[in-house]
């Protein structure tokens, strides 16, 4: 997997490489994401989203904010995302639309991801560190 992050801040994310790893076990994904770590508070305005996934062949990554939100919560942004990622790879027609069979799949899945990843680490619902961005 390639973790890359935009606008971040000093704060470094010790449990994130585990949990995507935790992820792809669970879904069985081959080929690793790109993910984009992001404080970026004025795209997910822009997005009106505060994740993404672009699964064209020239633009694949995974996109999510971080900014101010608690782990647990951008987390499962990421858990979402890697379920279309995993959605993508088995040739599933990806639907984004609210209440579509794919986007339930996700949000079932990253909510079922988070529940299990956070009894073993309770540390994800801390309050989220503090940064001196104005977004």
């Amino acid at each position: 997997m390639n973790v890359n992050r935009e606008n971040t801040r000093a704060v470094t994310d010790k449990g994130l490489h585990q949990f995507i790893e935790f992820c792809r076990a669970r879904l069985g994904y081959q080929h690793k994401a790109t993910i984009l770590i992001s404080d970026n508070h004025e795209k997910a305005k822009e997005m009106k989203s505060m994740a993404a996934y672009y699964p064209d062949p020239e633009d694949n990554y995974i996109w999510v904010l971080r900014g101010k939100r608690v782990r647990a919560d951008w987390y499962r942004s990421l858990a979402h995302e890697l379920v279309h990622h995993s959605q993508r790879e088995k040739g599933q027609v990806l639907d984004g639309t609210t209440g579509s069979d794919c986007e339930n799949e996700a949000n079932g899945k990253a909510g079922e991801f988070l529940r299990d990843w956070g009894k073993e680490h309770p540390e994800i619902f801390d309050e989220p560190a503090q940064t001196n961005q104005t977004t």
